[in-house]
This record gives structure tokens, sequence and C-alpha cells, in this order.
């Protein structure tokens, strides 16, 4: 095969990929924008529910038993508490999250309760997800979900990850095409002052794609992983071990007395193990067999919103089950832990979060230059040759 048949081969799987996958990275990429801020942004829109004012006489939260208590005198009666989410600073209420059934026997609807932790004042509450009818959910949540499944639950999960690998595909032909000649680098680099709209369009779209293609293969790859996690878990584990992230442990449930140990118990034994760090969340047994599951970032941890120290607590002796802190990591386990906060820009606070806002804006000036340089071509074909043989003589220049 002659370099300009190798061309025009790679030419047509850019096209096509871009012309159809392509469309719906521009949705993909839009939504990432977004979500790059996404709790703050979902802490203005829902400020009366979501912000306290600090209290500047009494700085210190009420104890999670009364936050907790306060909570469930306002729970549905068929709704069951399910976990606990701290304030990520002081001007936000605790979360208390529950279940309850939803119209769709197969799936329960996720809430939130939020509480005044200086008052235990219960704010408000709001349905946050319900699986199969998106437009339920808070603003935040509708666009995550737009995000990673298009709205299609798990089959909208497996059609974006496929159309990711299509995407990679399109990013990698499209570096091939950009590839200069020798001497044509600086050419290849920048845009061409003073230039035809046609040129421009095509300096435009070829010099966008490259430098904007390290992130947005990275973007891709990371997006990948995170929509099959267990695959992307498995290929890691090729070089180093990754440790399971939701391991399923039991309580052992005594013959006697059944009652829990109380929540100020599971704090006191979580801050005697881990005395530094912040609380993310304390989740609450399921059943008579369930554990506590708390988690306590540690400071330096890259991921702020799941941390990866927690500790499982059998529900009635408060013995710690199992435990994970940053010291019993492996290589996995750190190239794992990153992928998220590098994927959303949070590794990199605000400076980050801008990298990750501008990358998204990318596959809608790709798409939109590439659209506009295929009509340019079309049309230039079928002028030229007819329509018959737009597709035997289409091709970049």
């Amino acid at each position: 095969m002659t370099l300009k048949s190798r061309r025009k081969l790679w030419l047509k799987v850019h096209l096509y990929l871009g012309l159809f996958a392509g469309a719906v990275f521009v949705l993909i990429g839009l939504t990432g924008s977004l979500l790059a801020f996404e709790l703050p942004l979902d802490e203005w829109l829902n400020a009366e529910l979501m912000t306290v004012p600090i209290d500047q006489e009494n700085k210190s939260y009420l104890p999670v038993e009364a936050i907790v208590a306060s909570g469930l005198k306002v729970l549905p009666v068929n709704g069951k508490a399910s976990s606990l989410g701290f304030p990520r600073h002081s001007g936000l209420a605790f979360e208390l999250w529950f279940e309850q059934p939803s119209a769709n026997a197969e799936y329960s609807e996720r809430h939130q309760i939020f509480i005044n932790p200086y008052t235990a004042e219960v704010t408000g509450q709001r349905l946050l997800i319900d699986f199969k009818r998106i437009w339920r959910d808070p603003f935040k949540d509708f666009v995550l979900r737009l995000h990673y499944s298009l709205g299609l639950a798990s089959t909208g999960m497996n059609v974006v990850g496929f159309i990711g690998l299509g995407l990679l595909f399109s990013v990698l032909t499209g570096l091939i095409l950009w590839w200069p000649h020798p001497g044509k680098l600086k050419q290849a680099l920048t845009i061409k002052r003073n230039a035809s709209s046609e040129r421009l369009n095509f300096d435009l779209h070829k010099t966008f794609g490259f430098y904007a293609s390290f992130i947005l293969l990275f973007l891709i790859l990371s997006g990948v992983f995170l929509i099959f996690p267990e695959y992307g878990r498995g290929l890691v584990s090729v070089f180093s071990p990754v440790t399971e992230p939701y391991p399923i442990y039991r309580s052992v449930v005594p013959t006697g007395d059944k009652t829990p140990i109380s929540l100020a118990e599971v704090k006191a034994i979580t801050d005697q193990r881990f005395p530094g760090g912040e609380y993310r969340y304390i989740g609450f047994p399921g059943d008579e067999k369930d554990v506590y599951v708390v988690g306590k970032r540690e400071i330096d941890e890259v991921n702020r919103k799941s941390p990866f120290r927690r500790l499982w607590l059998d529900q009635y002796s408060g013995k710690i089950i199992y435990e994970r802190e940053s010291g019993s990591r492996t290589a996995g386990d750190i190239f794992v832990e990153w992928l998220y906060p590098l994927h959303t820009g949070e590794a990199f606070g605000f400076t980050g979060q801008l990298i990750i806002l501008i990358a998204g804006l990318m596959p809608l000036i790709l798409y939109v230059t590439g659209v506009i340089r295929w009509l340019q071509k079309r049309k230039a074909a079928v002028k030229k040759y007819g329509v018959k043989q737009i597709e035997a003589t289409y091709q970049f220049k």
C-alpha cells in the first residue's frame, strides 16, 4: 500500500469515527466541563439546602448521634438510612443518605437529608438518584449521568465505553494525519496568518487537535477505565496488585443482645486508630450481618471524595475487621487512586479543574471545524467530479 493509499485509509477512519462518535464526544466533553466544578456548582444551585451560616461563637460540630437523630425524625416511613456524609468545609451541611422504594421494584431511589452541623436543624431534603428517570435528578447529577451513560443506565455506560475506544482511534488517526513532512513542522504547529476561511478552518482543526490530543487521550483512557473498572483493574494488576475497592465483610451476630454500637463509639474507635485526617462518610449496616464502613481521608490523599483510608467495623463488638491506609497501598493502588482526581482535575486544585473545563470544550471545536472541513471538501468534490465520485476523490490537502 502506497503512502497516499494509507493516508486515504486513515482519513476515512478519522472521518467516520469523528462524524459519529465525535458527536457523542461533544456531549461528553461539555458535560465534563461542567463537572470539573461539580461540587461548587451543586452548592451554588442548592444553597438553601446545602450551605449553612458558620457559628462564630462555637465552630465545633454537634455530636454525630445528634445530627443523625435529627435526620431520622424526618425520614419517610418506607425510607432506610444508609450513610452519613460529612461536610467538605465548615459552611456546609451534613448529608444523611437514605433509600426508599421507587415506582420500579428493581431498584430504589436515593435521597439526601441536609442537617446543620451546629444546630442539628434539618435544612431540607432532595431526591438525588432515580436510576431509570434521569430527569428527576438534581442538575449536577443529571449532567453526571449524561456524561458517563447518556442517561441510559448500564446500557448507556457500555455505549459510552465503546465510543471511548472509538474516540481513542479517532485521536490517534488524527495525529497520523497531522504528522508533518520534513521541514514542515512549524507550519503544522501554527495557524497561517491572513489565510482564506477554508485554510483558517483547516489550521484550527489540525493545531487545536494536536495540542489537545495529549490531554484528550488521557481523558478518554481514564474515562474508559472508570466505565469498565473491573477490566481496568485487571489490566493494572498484571503489573502491580490492586486492592479490592469494596470488599464485603460480615459482623458476628451475638446470641444475646443484638444492639449495634453507637455512632459515638464508631467515631471513637476510628479516631483512636486514625487520629488525624477528615471524615468523609460513615456507612451504616444494611442488615443484622452487615458492618460499619468509615472513610476518613488522610490530608495528603489526592482523592478528596472517596478516601483510600477506611475501616470496616463489626456493628456489635466494634472490632476492626479490616483497614486500609496509605502505607499499605501498592503501586497499582496509587495508579488507580490518581485516575479519578486527574480525570476531574481536582488533583491540582483550581488550576487542574480549569484545564479540564477548557479541555471539555475541545471536542466541540474539533467537531465543528471537522464538519466544516468535510463539507468544504465535499462541495469541492461535487463541483469537480459530480456526486457519484465524491467518495473516490475526497481527501485532505
